[in-house]
């Protein structure tokens, strides 16, 4: 039986991620069926996630049947936040990503302080949202790092300034000098989550894929412990997530519960990301897990882990969505480009200039409306008044 109880207190060592045979045996001895109707995870929610995806006589629609009725106890149920890229910038090589440093034919861009709240004021005034997330690349020189967490505190203050309730930002790893310039503009009771996805837990495709030679995304042991220093400091939301198509599925999907249940110990306020490779400029990535599979990924996580909030985005088909939607707690529509959002057209998703193409390329609230009319409700959303919300497609 793994153990995973009790609470891990401030200053503990990283989370490590489980050995993967270690849980499949645990996985092994438990029994799926017993698990949608309990709730009880006797060998830590890692097995439970593994055996229900593991379950061959337990049909998908089941999984997805309960994940759905833990997901509706949540209050809210859903809520939202739309990503600001603020630059493209960037100096990891990350073979996956348009914006590596080494993609000569990306048109690079940086958002000053005037595009930064006009970006916020369209979000607000024309889209109806609330709640926002500052992206940028990751850094290797330490000031320009600090000058990065600088910016990025400012970005986040003035959201909150001008009416956003829930700020999410995701710039890479981070040390306790960089969480600690950041910090100064915010206080640990606002709801600021820090993302900082692995994208595998697997050291080897880690390295294969984030590439060497001083790359900053290059130090994963860097990158694995920014949650606990975040939490060390006194703040309490964070988005782990894996990539889905880099590595082993299954690997991911028990390394990735076992992180965010470590988080939990300690505290946190739990969201998760699981999204699947997308194309990018000069990148081959190609989807290598079915919508099948996915589905059942996701509902496997979802009733192993009912109090952390699965995050959804348009890198997926509209048709997809409409049916993970329920099982999710966090929908996030945007676009990965730089400052890309108009108050009277279409947003922009241009491939030379953005980390990926997503599989919908509509104005958030266009697809948070589109959740809404069906009658549920989006937090952090507000139908945006007549005339104010510019040509939808």
């Amino acid at each position: 039986m793994i153990e995973r109880t009790g609470v891990v207190e401030p200053g503990a060592s990283a989370f490590a991620a489980p050995d993967f045979a270690e849980v499949a045996a645990a996985a092994a001895q438990l029994d799926p069926r017993a698990a949608l109707e309990t709730g009880d995870h006797p060998a830590g929610r890692a097995a439970t996630a593994l055996a229900l995806f593991r379950a061959t006589g337990l049909p998908t629609e089941e999984i997805v049947a309960a994940a759905t009725e833990l997901a509706a106890r949540r209050a809210p149920r859903l809520h939202t936040f739309v990503p600001l890229y603020t630059t493209n910038h960037c100096d990891s090589e990350c073979k996956m990503c348009g914006m590596r440093r080494s993609n000569t034919g990306m048109l690079r861009r940086f958002s000053g302080k005037r595009e930064i709240e006009e970006q916020l004021r369209i979000l607000l005034e024309h889209e109806g949202v609330r709640g926002v997330g500052f992206l940028t690349g990751e850094y290797a020189d330490p000031y320009t790092r600090l000058a990065n967490a600088f910016r990025i505190g400012w970005a986040i203050r003035r959201a909150f300034d001008m009416g956003f309730d829930r700020v999410y930002y995701n710039i890479g790893s981070m040390t306790e000098e960089e969480i600690a310039v950041l910090g100064e503009w915010i206080t640990p009771e606002q709801p600021v989550t820090m993302c900082v996805f692995q994208e595998t837990y697997d050291r080897a495709t880690y390295n294969r894929f984030m590439g060497g030679d001083g790359a900053p995304k290059a130090d994963y042991d860097r990158r694995m412990s920014s949650f606990d220093r975040w939490i060390d400091a006194g703040f309490r939301y964070v988005n782990p997530g894996a990539l889905i198509g880099l590595h082993d599925v299954e690997v991911e999907l028990v390394a990735l519960v076992a992180h965010a249940e470590h988080l939990a110990a300690r505290g946190a306020v739990v969201d998760m990301s699981i999204p699947r490779l997308r194309p990018a400029l000069a990148s081959s990535n190609k989807t290598k897990v079915d919508d099948e599979t996915y589905l059942r990924l996701i509902a496997s996580i979802a009733v192993a882990c009912p109090d952390y909030r699965i995050v959804l985005t348009n890198r997926e088909s509209r048709a997809f969505r409409d049916r993970v939607i329920d099982l999710c707690g966090v929908i996030s529509p945007g676009s990965p480009d730089v400052a890309p959002y108009r108050r009277s057209d279409a947003i922009v998703n241009d491939e030379n200039s953005s980390q990926f193409l997503v599989a919908e390329l509509s104005r958030p609230s266009v697809i948070l409306s589109g959740i809404t009319s069906t009658g549920r409700r989006v937090a952090s959303f507000d139908e945006p008044v007549a005339g104010l919300a510019g040509q939808r497609p």
